[in-house]
């Protein structure tokens, strides 16, 4: 394979499936269906890992912006609380910022994925133990500002 030129993308493989089938097998034959579902669930879990990969990514990119956006928030308000009551005087004030509920979304999107499948595994792990499982946050978990 040629090494891409400058300002060239370089080549991707993407993977792919080959099936080989005998001319003299029916579509009615039991094998060929089960061999036909088998490669239909696999290719399904292809698609689900290709999604998972691309959603890892993403969050990854996502840890950085919010990370970012808090540490812009935490500057703006110490801001304001060295500007007292004098704000109002101040031409950058700003009012509530329009992407709180985007990211009010974003955040319970999120949480709803992560709590439907904590849910499916606590059942699974209840039913085999009989134990009953609290949801207790991570050990260092920060949580809302409360004002």
């Amino acid at each position: 394979m040629e090494s891409p030129g400058p300002g060239e993308l370089p080549l991707v493989q993407a993977p792919y499936t080959v099936l080989l089938l005998p001319l003299g097998t029916s579509h009615q034959d039991p094998g060929a269906q089960n061999f036909f579902l088998w490669l239909q669930m696999m290719q399904a879990l292809e698609r689900e890992q290709d999604a998972l990969w691309q959603g890892l990514e993403l969050l990854e990119h996502s840890q950085a912006w919010f990370a970012d956006r808090l540490r812009e928030t935490q500057q703006r308000q110490l801001q304001l609380g060295a500007l007292g009551e004098g704000f109002l005087m101040d031409s950058h004030s700003e009012t509530a910022t329009p992407q709180l509920t985007r990211i009010q979304k974003v955040n319970a999107c999120l949480r709803s994925l992560i709590q439907k499948e904590l849910s499916k595994q606590q059942k699974g792990v209840s039913h085999r133990t009989g134990e009953v499982i609290s949801q207790a946050p991570p050990p260092g978990a920060k949580g809302p500002t409360l004002v």
